[in-house]
Parts: structure tokens; C-alpha cells; sequence
């Protein structure tokens, strides 16, 4: 991914958070409401193994589905719903109201935790940029260095993620080393 990509993705989360008055942390409760705010519904089905969420339009709206059997935190569980977010926002034309009016049924490529499309990599950055904003990020993470060591623990409880996801972002923003 370019960083064009990558600092286009961001701004449109950071503009998405602000215009929804979304606040840090994200609880899943938050993110269901703000998903039935933009007309879509949430709903908890078995679905594969591998798979832990999907989005599906629906009509003039759309399902966010995600897996009711292999979530093992909330973390995890908040994580998947941004990443389909990712793809109302950025594959499904949601916010071009003529192209979202005239377009075709998305299909979700399904977020699996094996193989990626650009795709994947454009919504994974959402969903981090949905939690995780950038400058916020930064801050938080500078207040939790200490002798160039990260609390990335306390950066994660900041933001309601897993440590993962905070080494991940952390990463992606050029402030931990890979």
C-alpha cells in the first residue's frame, strides 16, 4: 500500500469519527449503534471457520455479519466490525450516494485471517485508523515510552484493542520498528 493510500484511508476515518462524534475508546455497543445510524443492521451468525465477518448489501442498505462461534474477545469482535466498515466506506460506494443508488451488490472478498487483496490491506487500515487515530496514536504512545520502551499494553487498554493491534498500527505509523 502507498502511504498516498494509506494517509487517504486515515483522513477519511478520522473525518468519518469526527462527523459521528465517535470517541476513544470504541466499544462494540458504539459501533453496532453507529452501524444502525448509517441504516445497516449487525447480526451474529455461524458462519466458516475461517471467516470472521462479512458485509453484504442488502436493498438500499446492508448486514454486517459476523461470526457468533470463533470470537474469543471484544477486541477482536470491535476489530472485524471496523475492517467491514472499511468496506462500506471504501469498496461499496457507500458515501457517493448516486454510486451506492446505482451500483451492484458488493461482495465481500470475507475477512479471513489467511490471504489478503488490497482490498483486505485498504479495510484493515480503517479499522485501525477507526480505533486507533493517528495523532492520538502518537500521543498516547509517546506517554507510554519510557527509555525508548513502549507500554504497548497500556497503549492497547487506551484504545480497546489487542496488543497486536496496537503493535500493528504502531508499526504502520513508523514508530515501532518492525
Amino acid at each position: 500500500m502507498t502511504r498516498s493510500r494509506r494517509d487517504k484511508i486515515n483522513e477519511l476515518a478520522e473525518t468519518i469519527r469526527e462527523e459521528a462524534n465517535l470517541s476513544t475508546p470504541l466499544s462494540i455497543e458504539d459501533l453496532e449503534e453507529f452501524v444502525q445510524e448509517l441504516g445497516g443492521d449487525v447480526q451474529y451468525d455461524e458462519l466458516d471457520d475461517d471467516t470472521d465477518g462479512i458485509i453484504q448489501r442488502d436493498r438500499n442498505s446492508f448486514v454486517i455479519k459476523l461470526n457468533s462461534v470463533n470470537f474469543s474477545t471484544d477486541e477482536r469482535r470491535k476489530f472485524t466490525l471496523s475492517h467491514e466498515l472499511g468496506h462500506l466506506f471504501l469498496h461499496m460506494k457507500y458515501l457517493d450516494e448516486k454510486a451506492w443508488e446505482n451500483s451492484e451488490n458488493y461482495e465481500d472478498t470475507t475477512y479471513a485471517r489467511s490471504g489478503y487483496s488490497e482490498e483486505e490491506y485498504d479495510a484493515n487500515e480503517f479499522a485501525a485508523a477507526l480505533l486507533m487515530p493517528r495523532n492520538e496514536f502518537k500521543k498516547i504512545a509517546k506517554k507510554h515510552t519510557k527509555n525508548n520502551v513502549c507500554d504497548v499494553s497500556a497503549v492497547a487498554e487506551h484504545f480497546g484493542v489487542s496488543t497486536d493491534a496496537a503493535i500493528n498500527r504502531g508499526k504502520w505509523l513508523g514508530i515501532f520498528q518492525w
